[in-house]
C-alpha cells in the first residue's frame, strides 16, 4: 500500500519523483487509495507483459463514461480501436495499419520536411521564437491534418482544442477556450467523414471513412471515433517529444554537438529521447477477470496504471537508467506501447521528430533557452510537455519553400483499399 497520488504532482520533476518513490519499494506492483483505488505497476519487465496481455488487462470500457486507457478525461468519446480488444480490435486496427504503415509513413517524410522548414521561415530572420508556438506545435499538427485530409482552415482550430486542454491549467480563459472547441472538432469530424463516403479522395479520412470489416463499412460512430484518436495522437504528443529534445539539448551541449557533427546518430539518440522523455506517460488498464499478476491477487473490474516513466527507468533493463545516453544501444523502451496497442503512428512521430530535429540544428546551431521562462503543462498524471519555450538564435535568411499542395500526396489508400 502506498501513498500515491496521480495527480499531486504538478511538475515533471514532481511527477518522476512520486514515481521513484513507488520504485523504491522494492515492491514492482503496489496499492493506491487514490483516485477510486488502483494498482501501479512499475518495472519494465511487468509493464511490458501487462500491456501485451490484453485478455488479462483489457482497454475496454466497462462502463461508457468511464475511459479505460487514461484516469482522467473521462468525458472524452470512446477512443478506438486502444479502447478495444479482440475480437472486435482486428478490424478497426486495420483501418490504421495501411495507411500508417512503415512504407506510407516514409511518403509523408517531404511533408514533415516541408512544413518543417515553413515553420522556421516564419521565424529565422527574427532571431528569437517560441518553440512550441512556432514549430514544435504547428509541425506535427500541419503534417497530420493535411495528410488526414482536413481543409486549411481547421488546422488551427485542431491545434488548438488538442494542445491547450494539456497545455494550461483547468479553469484557465486558455483550457476554457480549448475544452469548448471540442464539439466544433467532433462536428467538423462527422462532417468531414460524411463527406467523403459521397466524394471519395485521395487522403486519409477517404480511407476510414471507406474501410471494411467482415464486408461492412465501419458504422458512423466507430469511425469518427478512430479518426478522433487518429487526429489527437498525431497532434500533442511530437510536441511533447521534440519540446523535450529541445530543451535536453539546450541543456547538455555536447549532446548537441554530437548531433551536428555526427547527424546518422540521431535514429539512436530519438529512441533514447523516447525512452528519458515519454510523452505519454502511463496507460489505465483494467482487470478483465480475477486473477493473480506478479503474485498480487486482482478482482474484476479494478483499475492499473501501467508507467511508461518508471519502465524507462528500470536498471534491470537500462544500465544507468537515469542517464540520458544518447548512443544507447539496445533500447527496448516501451514508450510507444508493445503488443496489440502499441501506437499505430509511431512510424510517422519518428520521421515527423527527426526532421524538425534536424533542421533547427542546421538553422538554428547555436539556439539558447531562456530556461526561467519556460512554461510546463500543469499536469504530468498521464501526459507531459511545455506551453511554452522562448529561444534565441543568430537570425538568418528564409528559404523560401514551394507552397503546399490543393490536396495530400501521401499515397494514401483511396476508397475500397481497405
Amino acid at each position: 500500500m502506498v501513498d500515491f497520488d496521480l495527480f499531486d504532482a504538478a511538475t515533471r520533476d514532481a511527477s518522476d519523483a512520486a514515481l521513484q518513490s513507488v520504485r523504491d519499494t522494492g515492491c514492482p506492483v503496489v496499492w493506491t487509495e487514490k483516485n477510486g483505488g488502483h494498482w501501479i505497476v512499475s518495472n519494465y519487465e511487468l509493464v511490458a507483459a501487462a500491456f501485451r496481455d490484453w485478455e488479462r488487462f483489457s482497454s475496454e470500457r466497462i462502463h461508457p463514461e468511464q475511459n479505460a486507457i487514461a484516469f482522467n478525461n473521462s468525458k472524452l468519446p470512446p477512443c478506438l480501436p486502444e479502447e478495444s480488444d479482440p475480437p472486435r480490435w482486428h478490424g478497426y486496427r486495420r483501418a490504421l495499419a495501411v495507411i500508417l504503415s512503415p512504407q506510407a509513413s516514409e511518403r509523408l517524410r517531404g511533408r514533415a520536411r516541408f512544413w518543417t522548414e515553413h515553420y522556421l521561415d516564419q521565424v529565422v530572420a527574427q532571431g528569437e521564437c517560441d518553440f512550441v508556438h512556432d514549430l514544435t506545435c504547428p509541425v506535427p499538427a500541419a503534417v497530420t491534418l493535411e495528410w488526414l485530409g482536413y481543409p486549411r482552415q481547421d488546422w488551427q482550430m485542431f491545434s488548438d482544442a488538442f494542445h491547450g486542454v494539456s497545455a494550461y491549467p483547468a479553469g484557465s480563459p486558455e483550457h476554457r477556450k480549448a475544452s469548448e472547441a471540442y464539439g466544433p472538432v467532433l462536428t467538423r469530424i462527422a462532417e468531414e467523414l460524411r463527406d467523403r463516403i459521397a466524394s471519395p479522395r485521395d487522403d486519409a479520412l477517404t480511407a476510414i471513412a471507406h474501410h471494411e470489416v467482415d464486408g461492412e463499412r465501419l458504422p458512423e460512430d466507430i469511425a469518427q471515433s478512430i479518426t478522433f484518436l487518429t487526429t489527437v495522437g498525431g497532434i500533442d504528443t511530437t510536441t511533447s517529444l521534440t519540446g523535450a529534445a529541445l530543451l535536453h539539448l539546450a541543456q547538455h551541449p555536447a549532446d548537441r554537438q554530437r548531433l551536428i557533427d555526427e547527424p546518422g546518430l540521431l535514429p539512436m539518440a530519438t529512441e533514447e529521447f523516447l525512452r528519458f522523455y515519454p510523452p505519454a506517460r502511463a496507460h489505465k488498464r483494467i482487470v478483465a477477470a480475477d486473477t493473480e499478476f506478479a503474485g498480487v491477487e486482482m478482482k474484476r473490474g479494478e483499475a492499473v496504471l501501467l508507467s511508461e516513466v518508471a519502465a524507462g527507468r528500470d536498471d534491470a533493463e537500462f544500465p544507468d537508467a537515469d542517464q540520458f545516453v544518447i548512443d544507447r544501444n539496445p533500447n527496448r523502451h516501451v514508450s510507444f506501447g508493445v503488443g496489440i496497442h502499441r501506437c499505430p503512428g509511431s512510424h510517422l512521430a519518428r520521421i515527423v521528430f527527426s526532421e524538425t530535429i534536424t533542421a533547427v540544428l542546421a538553422r538554428m546551431p547555436d539556439y539558447e533557452i531562456a530556461l526561467d521562462r519556460v512554461e510546463e503543462y500543469p499536469d504530468w498524471a498521464m501526459v507531459g510537455g511545455w506551453s511554452r519555450i522562448p529561444a534565441t538564435f543568430t537570425p538568418s535568411a528564409p528559404t523560401p519553400s514551394a507552397p503546399p499542395p490543393s490536396a495530400p500526396t501521401s499515397g494514401t489508400p483511396t476508397a475500397g483499399a481497405s
